[in-house]
């Protein structure tokens, strides 16, 4: 029989953390606080604030429904995990344990949308308390159930890829031309993500519409309550065997993310002819850099989930300050991301010195950065045909923006890599 693990081994597992992700999340959380934080300032009242919590739950649930999966699978950890042979309750604290700060994060976010008043801090504190646990009740809810529900999802999904399930769905599409071309096994993982995010999302209108119905505030807890308690009953019904849906899942994504054959299949990498804009000297490094990236990090979801909420603060009606913190904050991700194509993995030092002069990097990266500049015009384009706070001079500013930090971030990292070649071996 196996005995449970000691606090050690949890400590052990948290060494060596990703230094990249940890920064990422730092100035992540910073960004969002303050943003929260400067929502918070404009609210009048309990009422605007119950309206705010409810747009960021919106956001909070498309969230959940489509970045898990690359958050958390497969898991780097999962061969020393294999190693150490944890029981089911180990695995279970070290599963629910990396989702902790993600969870703390959007609590505090909710603290400072609900209570942040310096205006009057201390008034209303009772309709402030409602408006925070209708917001963190569906908050936890939406992510526990997403959670519980992608970590269970391996067997089925396996299911799906051997034919074992889904034939007749799949037979009738090919029939008719519409022959997906996705693996089968990412089924499963395409039904979660709608119905979390629009399961989600309607319970946000249920809530509303309980809590105007009944004219007390309080009913709007309701919704997020039910599916919180939801999610903690299939925890509890999990738990005693997390080991075999934590090995499952983790080989599934596995195979599905990581093997070259389901890429094939299902994620076509970026072809060579694709990058027109980039000048031919520097095109094949551009090219493998931004394969590498889509490797490790795809960062597709995410950059549409960014500009959704961005699409959302601008029918908020966020202040300027709010907005432009936004932006900077989508700007600034998607640049630092390239921080890992100077990690010693990607980038060999020597390999990259005899490949191109460290000041064709710089241009290499730039290059690399600007990969969701379009992405950045044409969504502004769209805020510009319903809202007229965006006009073409707003557009071309932080495609200004962009440009430079771009820039920056490439100078940067070229000169904390490539540069420190010569003082490493004179």
């Amino acid at each position: 029989m196996t005995s449970s693990p000691s606090p050690s081994v949890f400590r052990f597992l948290r060494t060596n953390p990703d230094r990249t992700a940890r920064i990422s999340f730092g100035l992540t959380a910073g960004v969002l606080l303050f943003l929260m934080g400067s929502l918070a300032q404009d609210a009048a009242s309990a009422g605007e604030r119950m309206v705010m919590i409810r747009y960021l739950n919106f956001v909070f649930c498309g969230f959940f429904a489509f970045i898990i999966p690359h958050l958390r699978f497969p898991d780097k950890k999962r061969y020393l995990l294999q190693a150490m042979n944890l029981p089911a309750a180990g695995l279970f604290r070290y599963a629910a344990a990396a989702l902790f700060p993600l969870f703390g994060l959007f609590t505090a976010m909710l603290l400072l949308l609900a209570f942040f008043d310096p205006q009057a801090p201390a008034q209303n504190l009772s309709e402030k308390a409602t408006v925070f646990l209708a917001g963190w009740a569906l908050m936890a809810g939406i992510g526990t159930v997403a959670a519980v529900r992608y970590s269970t999802i391996g067997s089925v999904s396996q299911e799906w890829q051997e034919g074992k399930r889904g034939t007749g769905l799949l037979g009738s599409l090919r029939q008719i031309g519409q022959s997906p071309s996705m693996p089968p096994g990412s089924f499963p993982s395409i039904v979660t993500t709608v119905s979390v995010s629009a399961g989600g999302m309607l319970l946000v209108v249920a809530g509303a519409w309980l809590g105007a119905f009944t004219q007390n505030p309080l009913a709007e807890i309701l919704p997020g309550a039910l599916l919180l308690g939801y999610g903690l009953l299939r925890i509890a019904q999990i738990r005693p065997v997390f080991d075999r849906f934590f090995y499952h899942t983790n080989a599934f994504y596995a195979e599905l993310f990581l093997n070259p054959k389901a890429v094939q299949e299902g994620r076509e990498p970026l072809r060579h002819e694709a990058l027109y804009w980039v000048p031919r000297r520097w095109k094949p490094a551009v090219w493998f850099s931004l394969l590498q990236l889509d490797r490790r990090q795809p960062l597709g979801r995410i950059m549409v989930v960014m500009h959704l909420i961005l699409w959302t603060a601008f029918y908020a009606g966020l202040s300027d300050a709010a907005i432009a913190t936004l932006l900077s904050f989508i700007i600034l991700g998607k640049s630092l991301m390239s921080y890992m194509l100077i990690t010693r993995p990607f980038a060999p030092l020597l390999f990259q010195y005899r490949l191109l002069a460290p000041t064709d990097w710089i241009l290499v990266r730039f290059f690399v950065n600007l990969r969701w500049l379009p992405l950045l015009l044409v969504s502004l384009w769209a805020v510009s045909l319903l809202s007229a706070r965006v006009d073409t001079g707003f557009i071309l500013q932080w495609a200004a923006i962009d440009a430079g930090i771009s820039l920056t971030a490439a100078l940067l990292f070229t000169l904390l890599h490539e540069f420190r070649l010569k003082s490493l071996y004179a």
